[in-house]
């Protein structure tokens, strides 16, 4: 048991004992309003909330968490109880808080720690509630009173099996008052589970014989399971082979976990809001769409009286009863359950509010050749980079006076910022022109991403490139990809979902998890040659080992899919503080008018008077660029402020700050001082320094590879597209060494 690995989640607890199901007929209103209150809490930023719920012999167990926007939560190994006095992490304990309010006083709100591998490490069937196509308008009463929770539960009275909804309240939504409702029940009796090509093949002939979306139907929603089963038939006079009805489809051997939605119900321990991709290709809406007032429905705080111990007739689960709660699994554990972990997620799952990913290569090459079109429309002659040529762009354009443009195709990069400024660099290092098209997301509900509010992050992002700002470091966004040293894939340690990669004044890079410094290494050196106080695993034959950082044993798995810590993620490698000077211009591609829109690159500050604009716009650029720092070599004027000012000039429309701000309407951001040089007199900022060396070259930078390429038919020399590095303080781009190989993103 020592191997052994759980998922936790913090939850609040609500048993409904069966006895009560005549007398709680305020459940659902109750649970309603505790979930509006919560999501709507002034003083608690909560856009998500999940309940979980399960039969046990004699009633129902129900659990509810609430999330920030950040996706931060706690652990506790213990069960606690409020009334010890011990005070509570939030968002849990407003959660508690509003439940005991607004749910009968016959009920007992308990804390507690649920080991998700109660479960069972798989499930026998897991089905989502997705919609159909033709259905985009918010749940109407009428409709979901026949197909909610509480008929959920009628139906599958008697059945093991784990219902997961979340809701969700977002700005983007219709309606002040309009919730996304997210669906998966997972079953566990064996009877469900399709486990040769056979038996898949009789479930396509004579359809399944249980799936709980049923209970939804008069919505006008379908499963995940049915979309999936629609991708595949079997050929006439084969009854017992299966074949894929859309390339994209795996064979039957290798696409199991997502027939019996295995793939779902490991994300879904997780934390994962979305479906796979491959889901995602198939079904346009994964949330249903409810008003307030239809909420009630959905929450279902109801009972079911089975007329047998649903859990004994999956002899793999174990029903978890309320007073088990937060229990050291290994004493209610009758066997060893592992999860597999299939790697860290990007910074899109935990440091905003969830959203599914689905924008894999086919979806970006879509919108590739939809910008394409736009530019041809222009007047460009355009040419689509592919991945054979060794070229870095997605689009080589060129206008009537032959000036060449490389482009770049940004989609989704909200969620993948290290990879929006990796592109970018690229082209610093070359020293072509660069234009960059940000083509609007469509979300699960059919809505597209408002082009000014993508443009202006975009432009924010590439004015300051990164992801937090203290008084003496810099937080960096992450990057995709694992780090590896000598063999050894480096992890993140127990309890520790998201690598914080902090860069200092003193070009230095720290891993710091609660004050706990886990790695650190020189800016200009490898992520190879870092120190790394994190454990890490390697294959040994046909098995998977997982040591920690002094080389002492601490597992040993068949298939890394089943370790249970996320893999450790780089950083992106910044080379300035400033990316705009990199790209020549921004637009966003319209979607419904399908041509290209000029952002205009203009900060908030950028007003009509004078003093206002110098005074702000300094005010920013102080704070953003420079740090506390007691050294020995202030910054000097004449090297802050050129970079200042240029920065400031492409942020306005009207130039550069004249050479007199300095004057009354300036404020002391950091002292600033005359010092003595060789030079004479000059003014400096003691006490202050970059944020991180300007110009900083390290060798994991990406972009050496190969050079870049031009099509054939324009018959131009590349020295006369290719210039000098635009990377401060780098003369020439040999002087950089790149030794990691280069990921294409087209």
């Amino acid at each position: 048991m020592d191997e052994t690995k759980y998922d936790r989640t913090h939850v609040v607890f609500v048993k409904i004992p069966a006895s009560m199901q005549d007398t709680f007929e305020s459940g659902p209103e109750s649970g309603t309003q505790a979930i509006t209150d919560i999501l709507d809490h002034k003083d608690l930023d909560s856009d998500e909330i999940e309940e979980f719920a399960w039969p046990v012999y004699d009633g129902m167990i129900f659990g509810f968490r609430a999330y920030t926007p950040t996706r931060q939560s706690t652990s506790q190994q213990t069960f606690q109880d409020i009334s010890r006095g011990e005070s509570l992490p939030e968002p849990l304990s407003t959660t508690y808080a509003t439940l005991q309010n607004e749910l009968p006083d016959s009920l007992t709100i308990r804390i507690g720690s649920l080991p998700m591998g109660i479960f069972g490490s798989q499930p026998s069937l897991g089905t989502r509630v997705v919609m159909n196509h033709d259905n985009q308008k918010p749940a109407k009463r009428d409709k979901v009173s026949g197909a909610d929770a509480n008929a959920l539960f009628e139906d599958l009275s008697g059945e093991p099996f784990l219902y997961h909804a979340s809701y969700r309240k977002s700005s983007g939504l219709p309606e002040s008052h309009e919730y996304q409702v997210t669906v998966r029940v997972f079953l566990f009796d064996p009877t469900y589970r399709i486990s040769t090509e056979t038996e898949y093949a009789d479930c396509l002939r004579y359809g399944r014989e249980l799936d709980p979306a049923d209970s939804f139907s008069e919505l006008g929603t379908t499963s995940s399971l049915a979309v999936i089963d629609n991708g595949y038939y079997i050929p006439p006079l084969d009854y017992n082979n299966v074949m894929s009805a859309a390339d994209s489809l795996p064979h039957f051997s290798s696409a199991k976990s997502l027939i019996n939605g295995d793939t779902e119900f490991d994300k879904m321990r997780r934390g994962h809001y979305g479906a796979s991709d491959t889901l995602e290709d198939r079904c346009a809406y994964t949330s249903l769409l409810a008003r307030e007032i239809d909420l009630e429905h959905y929450v279902g705080l109801a009972t079911i009286d089975p007329s047998v111990d649903p859990w004994q007739r999956a002899p793999q689960a174990y029903g978890l009863d309320i007073d088990d709660v937060g229990l050291d699994p290994d004493e209610i554990m009758p066997e060893e359950v592992t999860i597999g972990v299939d790697g860290p997620v990007d910074e899109t799952e935990f440091d905003q509010a969830p959203a599914t990913a689905n924008d894999g290569s086919s979806v970006h090459w879509e919108a590739i050749k939809k910008v394409a079109v736009a530019f041809d429309a222009e007047g460009y002659d355009v040419h689509i980079v592919t991945q054979d040529t060794g070229s870095r762009p997605d689009l080589w354009v060129r206008n009537n006076d032959g000036e060449i443009f490389a482009v770049e195709v940004e989609y989704r990069t909200k969620s993948k910022a290290g990879s929006f400024y990796t592109n970018i660099i690229r082209q610093a290092v070359w020293g072509y022109k660069t234009i960059t098209v940000m083509v609007p997301h469509t979300d699960d509900d059919g809505r597209t991403e408002d082009l000014d509010k993508l443009g202006q992050w975009a432009l924010n992002s590439l004015a300051v490139p990164m992801k937090d700002l203290e008084a003496t470091k810099t937080l960096l966004h992450n990057c995709s990809g694992d780090i590896v040293v000598d063999g050894k894939t480096m992890l993140l340690p127990e309890g520790v979902d998201e690598a914080k990669w902090w860069l200092t004044c003193e070009n230095e890079y720290l891993l710091i998890h609660d004050g706990t410094v886990l790695a650190r290494g020189d800016a200009t050196d490898p992520f190879q040659a870092f120190d790394f106080n994190v454990p890490r695993y390697y294959k040994d034959g046909d098995r998977y080992i997982v040591e920690d950082q002094h080389g002492t044993k601490l597992a040993a798995y068949d298939d890394d899919s089943e370790i249970a810590r996320p893999t450790l993620r780089p950083c992106h490698r910044p080379v300035d503080l400033s990316y705009l000077r990199f790209v020549e211009s921004l637009y966003c591609y319209d979607t419904e008018a399908e041509e290209l829109v000029h952002q205009e690159r203009t900060a908030h500050w950028d007003v009509e008077q004078a003093s206002s604009r110098n005074e702000k716009s300094h005010q920013q650029a102080f704070e953003t660029f420079l740090v506390d720092h007691k050294n020995d070599d202030p910054v000097l004027e004449k090297d802050c402020r050129p970079f200042i000012k240029d920065w400031i000039a492409t942020l306005s429309s009207h130039n550069h700050p004249g050479n007199n701000i300095y004057g009354e309407y300036r404020n002391d951001y950091y002292s600033r001082k005359r010092i003595s040089t060789e030079m004479g007199m000059e003014h400096s900022y003691p006490g202050a320094s970059f944020r991180y060396e300007r110009g900083l070259v390290s060798p994991d930078l990406p972009g050496l590879e190969t050079k870049p390429s031009f099509p054939e038919k324009w018959d131009v020399a590349e020295e006369d597209v290719l210039k000098e590095p635009l990377i401060y303080g780098l003369d020439d781009r040999s002087d950089v060494g790149s030794t990691v190989e280069d990921e294409t993103d087209t």
